[in-house]
């Protein structure tokens, strides 16, 4: 009898652990994009003071960036031809228009 009860609890105890109920959502990372559009012929892009890179036209050409208040600058001959704050939510592509 003795032994029938050390085997139930056993099997009891193994049960109960292994059923453990998880609740919560998983997401991914968040990141929203920016792409430009108009003339992007020699221009350069800087994102929040850093470093400046050049860029293609179209939505088809999406740069990352973490959701949020950005600033953005754009430079045509070493000249600032836009300055723009902007804030992106998680998961949008935000236009840039370059005239």
């Amino acid at each position: 009898m003795k032994q029938l009860f050390v085997v139930l609890s056993i099997i009891a105890a193994l049960t109960f652990s292994a059923c453990g109920y998880k609740e919560g959502v998983a997401t991914g990372e968040q990141k929203a994009h920016l792409y430009f559009t108009g003339d992007t012929k020699n221009i350069l892009v800087s994102i929040d003071k850093g470093e400046k890179f050049s860029v293609k036209k179209g939505r088809d050409n999406l740069y990352n960036i973490k959701p949020g208040k950005h600033l953005v600058e754009v430079y045509k001959d070493n000249q600032l031809i836009v300055k723009r704050e902007i804030f992106v939510s998680d998961g949008v592509s935000k236009e840039i228009e370059v005239q």
